[in-house]
């Protein structure tokens, strides 16, 4: 807020010499075409940020494997993302969005069911699915947000439009790792536990798996393991809060559809000569 106001006054007393042109939130479209996948960003990191640590810390998969293992999500993403541009031209900007968080809402609950012992193969299933919800509503509700910029500021609004968004990656690594945290740190039970290691086993899941193993312990094992994904819920639980609040906020304020400035500007200038009334989407 402080920089706003800073950056008004500044356009104020010199024209032209502001960091961030903050006319462009003037546009109602780039606005919250620029807040809606900002709020995408937030509830898909849900799935990034737990889905590795509980394939390690779970699963007893290495790293190599853990990647392996994101492939669906992977996958997901980039059919979401191919099938966003055709989907938002048949019906519009704000359907497309709105589908891409309900689908993403889907997989988060649907990975809520997750225990620690339930396999590859319902983790496999919500990864993909929430790749395929974050591809169609990060892709659309970005292309919305630039689609009535005109070429020449285009390269401003999606430099501005891309760091407002990577503001979701640290907010969601706090608050979604204070809430995994504090649900690992509830749920674990380190009674008869030496002092020194039941402070590790409460400082991380990985130090809890490490000391289970050290101590031949299978009960601390799945008890370490049964805390992590009781924490992991909890977490996805407000993933699925942000995404509910995406489809909100995309239902009321994101335009269904504008002329593509942006795009007609380029076809004049490529071709040298007016292009008719601009395309819809």
């Amino acid at each position: 807020m402080v920089f706003a106001l800073w950056e008004r006054a500044l356009e104020h007393r010199s024209p032209g010499r502001t960091l961030v042109d903050l006319s462009l939130f003037g546009s109602a479209r780039f606005t919250w075409g620029t807040i809606i996948a900002g709020l995408g960003i937030f509830a898909f990191f849900g799935l990034i940020f737990v889905t590795p640590q509980y394939f390690q810390a779970v699963l007893g998969t290495d790293a190599m494997g853990s990647g392996i293992r994101l492939l669906p999500l992977l996958g997901g993403m980039m059919v979401g993302a191919g099938l966003a541009d055709r989907v938002a031209a048949r019906v519009g900007a704000k359907v497309t969005v709105t589908a891409g968080f309900l689908v993403l809402g889907v997989a988060l609950i649907l990975a809520t069911a997750t225990t620690a012992t339930s396999g590859y193969g319902l983790a496999a299933t919500w990864t993909a699915i929430g790749g395929l919800g974050a591809g169609l509503a990060l892709a659309t509700a970005s292309s919305a947000a630039l689609a009535t910029i005109s070429a020449e500021r285009a390269g401003v609004a999606s430099a501005l439009m891309q760091a407002v968004q990577k503001l979701g990656t640290p907010l969601a690594a706090a608050i979604l790792g204070s809430v995994l945290n504090a649900g690992y740190s509830d749920r674990l039970d380190v009674t008869g536990l030496p002092a020194q290691a039941a402070s590790a086993v409460r400082d991380s899941v990985y130090a809890g798996v490490e000391v289970a193993g050290r101590l031949g312990s299978p009960d601390l094992l799945l008890g370490v393991r049964t805390a992590f994904v009781d924490g992991l819920d909890q977490m996805l639980w407000v993933s699925a809060g942000v995404a509910a609040l995406g489809v909100l906020l995309t239902v009321a304020f994101l335009p269904a559809r504008a002329p593509r400035v942006a795009a007609v500007t380029v076809e004049q200038a490529e071709s040298g000569h007016e292009v008719g009334l601009p395309t819809q989407r």
